[in-house]
């Protein structure tokens, strides 16, 4: 069996990421099958899964204290939930999907890949050094240090977390080692928000045969403002048409999907020149209705 999760967290202002999660979603569950496993999904709002039709596991404020540690890492959820969900399904691999992702290839061809033991991240980004001043800089921090009996090193590149798989018989070491990576390296003072993503990382690298997912889900961090749009388009075609789930299900044309842009190159001089432009002719002469007591 495979439990396919999210971890969604955050009220009335995250409703994006409820709306992304919701795709994501049934994208899985047209192929979903009883005896491929399950969805589930961690959340502090589990009556915004409430017509989801999946498995909805609420976490309360102390538990999401818990599992961001000390020094209050939210991406630290991400390894704290596949551990929490191993002790539940000790039995079962595991899949987390960030909630921008969607499934566009085969489940079947994805879970064979946890069967033969591969560990699973999005798609290999390559050097720190080469990625971004962010990750460079992490890097910098981190090289030579040892967190566990892993040494850092050349040797360990960087894997996009919007995907992470593991399979049962791995689970435990994996994680152990991810959480050690990832508090070594807050401890070291080493908080930048991809700190976990470089943990999981490495530790898949050292633990499994780490295969990236790319060629079966798509992973639109690059081109999110879109996205959002369909998966309103989406939700609100259900709701106005009233669909079941089959309904759904079968409404949803994953070929629409491929056709939108996982990422776009948008001009940083562009979005300065518009941040200028607003400032400089900002909005004015509000105006409202006056309600009547009736």
């Amino acid at each position: 069996m495979m439990t396919i999760f999210y971890i969604v967290i955050g009220g009335d202002e995250a409703i994006r990421y409820y709306m992304e999660a919701y795709l994501s979603i049934r994208t899985f569950q047209k192929q979903l099958l009883p005896e491929i496993g399950r969805i589930c999904v961690i959340t502090d709002h589990p009556s915004f899964f409430s017509k989801a039709g999946i498995e909805v596991i609420t976490i309360t404020a102390e538990q999401k204290a818990e599992w961001m540690g000390p020094h209050r890492f939210f991406f630290r959820t991400k390894i704290k939930g596949m551990e929490y969900l191993h002790n539940l399904y000790p039995d079962d691999d595991l899949l987390y999907l960030d909630s921008d992702t969607f499934l566009y290839g085969s489940l079947t061809a994805l879970k064979a890949r946890l069967d033969e033991g591969h560990g699973l991240m999005h798609l290999c980004e390559g050097k720190p050094t080469d990625i971004s001043h962010t990750a460079k800089r992490l890097w910098k921090k981190a090289v030579g240090h040892t967190y566990g009996d892993i040494v850092i090193g050349e040797q360990h590149q960087m894997w996009n977390a919007g995907v992470v798989g593991l399979p049962c018989e791995k689970i435990s070491e994996t994680i152990a080692s991810a959480l050690t990576l990832c508090d070594g390296m807050l401890n070291d003072g080493n908080n930048e928000f991809i700190t976990e993503q470089y943990s999981y990382s490495i530790a898949l690298a050292e633990h499994t045969s780490l295969t990236a997912t790319s060629d079966l889900i798509g992973h639109y961090w690059g081109n999110s403002m879109g996205w959002k749009n369909k998966a309103l388009e989406v939700f609100m075609q259900a709701y106005l048409n009233d669909y079941s789930l089959e309904e759904e299900l079968k409404a949803l044309n994953i070929d629409e999907l491929c056709k939108m842009p996982y990422y776009v190159r948008r001009s940083s001089t562009a979005a300065k020149l518009h941040k200028f432009v607003d400032r400089l002719f900002k909005e004015r002469d509000f105006k409202y209705v006056m309600p009547h007591n009736l």
